[in-house]
């Protein structure tokens, strides 16, 4: 349910899900089938996308030398689904321009003199493979997916799709393809057609506005504050944000308006937990620590920035008994083993710094603090 308040500021009511997978996982089916369903879904591939296909272009008359204005896909699914595929792949220049869509759910364009904003109430499902071609779970989700922590940050779900040996799971998928292959119909029939899916689906939208009830209200706000409290001990990560809060009210809100349920009730806070629980767990687990750290998702887990943090205070200390001179690098070492950093963790550690030029090698086999 989008909502505007009396001081006209705008809440989305369309949730965004990407969903990150091992290729082969079919996430290109998923994301057709759910542009099908939908009653203004649209499918586009992130390696032919571009920020004018994606928002809006300025096109000029070759008859009149006239301006106009053609929408892009976010602004033709306004009030439905656009299903991005390959979302990783897209140019980064051109993926820019999907933040104000995600947020704040408007397109601005201001080019040969049109000045517009276009509506883009539009919920957005993206699929992307790892930059590493598989998912490493014991890496951040920013480490394996090619994205900016911008674009992940606005997606109310993430999941990963991973390509495990299963033998049952795999005998079952094995028959499936081979089916298909030999009859050439579907081998599972579908519990409810795609026509009168489509249909129930544009039939809420229009006839169902649930509210949220105080039970539901009381369970959401009882999981954030179970959750936040995690992070109020010492040195504890931080496990959930207000944004994800604000994702739970229109998880809860959708699934009541998919029963046709005027109001929200204590099951649809309780089913919507669930999946936000599943979608932390997947993402923002920490291994080293076993807690659900929300930074994993924007930036480094607590646990990693602590040892990093250590690591720049040996150097600063090493700078000062060299009086200022680059201090070398098996000294840092030797150091850290004594504050008890592994010393493999301390070398990648060292190279990592360097990338982020928070310290730099003024000489080969010695470094400094920037």
């Amino acid at each position: 349910m989008p909502k505007e308040l009396p001081d006209g500021m705008k809440i989305r009511g369309e949730p965004n899900i990407l969903l990150v997978g091992d290729p082969g996982t079919a996430k290109s089916q998923m994301l057709q089938y759910v542009s099908r369903i939908a009653p203004r879904g649209l499918y586009t591939s992130g390696k032919g996308t571009t920020a004018a296909g994606l928002t809006a272009a300025v096109l000029r008359d070759s008859e009149t030398g006239d301006f106009s204005l053609e929408a892009g896909a976010l602004v033709l699914a306004d009030r439905g689904i656009a299903c991005i595929d390959e979302f990783d792949k897209m140019n980064p220049d051109d993926r820019v321009a999907i933040h104000e869509a995600m947020e704040q759910q408007t397109v601005s364009i201001a080019k040969a003199g049109i000045i517009s904003t276009l509506n883009a109430r539009t919920a957005i499902l993206a699929a992307a493979n790892p930059s590493l071609g598989r998912y490493n779970e014991y890496q951040t989700p920013t480490e394996n997916i090619n994205l900016p922590v911008t674009i992940l940050s606005r997606f109310d779900l993430l999941f990963i799709i991973t390509d495990k040996p299963e033998k049952e799971a795999d005998k079952r998928m094995a028959d499936h393809i081979i089916k298909l292959h030999k009859d050439r119909v579907v081998p599972v029939e579908a519990p409810i057609q795609v026509d009168l899916l489509r249909k129930f689906v544009s039939w809420s939208k229009i006839t169902v506005f649930p509210k949220l009830s105080t039970e539901a209200g009381d369970k959401l706000e009882e999981f954030y504050l179970e959750m936040r409290a995690t992070g109020e001990a010492e040195n504890a990560p931080v496990p959930i944000t207000p944004r994800q809060l604000e994702a739970l009210v229109r998880l809860a809100e959708a699934r009541a308006r998919m029963a046709l349920r005027e109001e929200v009730s204590a099951a649809d806070a309780e089913a919507v937990v669930r999946l936000m629980k599943e979608s932390l767990r997947q993402v923002g687990l920490d291994r080293e620590t076993g807690l659900i750290d929300i930074d994993r998702i924007v930036s480094k887990p607590k646990s990693l920035r602590d040892k990093l943090t250590v690591l720049l205070d040996v150097i600063k200390e090493l700078e000062k008994e060299f009086e200022g001179d680059p201090v070398p690098i098996d000294r840092v070492l030797e150091s850290a083993e004594e504050r008890h950093l592994d010393k493999s963790f301390a070398q990648k550690a060292i190279e990592q710094l360097k990338r982020e030029g928070s310290i730099y090698e003024p000489k080969p086999g010695y470094v400094k603090k920037a």
